[in-house]
């Protein structure tokens, strides 16, 4: 474990605590866990979401999200990949047009890239940890779940609603 980040034991916890909040609020995020390998549990959810662009036209977009621990920054990891209605995997250019920041491109892709999911083994887009771990290091001791602190700093980046009972 590094100075700011967490053991895989830790994020293992986190996640459980927040799989039971998330079974509470009816948020639809599940847990998958290997008992024989700690490092390869995740938490995911799945969901559609819409987006409206500049001429008022409505799109709609399958989403997964995939949380799991990045052993090498000690720190949750988000992934995520989104559809369109064709079953088109969207672009990272896409997924920027669609955040919910106007975000540029640069600083766009200096935070999120494609690469391949070092547990799912196929292609996502992953938030770069090395953000995360800064981000994530004012907040290592004054957090109920660092899952949830995490999960809220990032939601605007992407498409993803955090029920405001997880902060409760």
């Amino acid at each position: 474990m590094n100075a700011v980040g967490i053991s895989p034991e830790e994020f293992v916890a986190a996640a459980r605590h927040f799989i039971k909040l998330s079974d509470k609020f009816f948020d639809s995020w599940t847990l998958h866990q290997n008992d024989n390998e700690i490092l390869n549990t995740y938490i995911k959810k799945e969901e559609f979401v819409s987006h409206r662009d500049e001429n008022d036209k409505i799109f709609l977009y399958r989403a997964e999200y995939v949380i799991f621990f990045n052993l090498s920054y000690g720190v949750p990891s988000f992934s995520f990949n989104v559809w369109d209605c064709s079953g088109k995997l969207l672009t990272l250019e896409e997924v920027r047009q669609i955040s919910l920041m106007k975000i540029s491109k640069e600083d766009f892709y200096s935070v999120v890239t494609q690469q391949e999911h070092p547990v799912l083994y196929r292609p996502y887009f992953i938030i770069h940890p090395c953000h995360t771990a800064s981000l994530l290091a004012a907040f290592r001791h004054r957090t109920k779940n660092l899952i949830i602190t995490f999960l809220g700093i990032i939601t605007p980046l992407i498409q993803l609603n955090l029920p405001l009972e997880y902060g409760l």
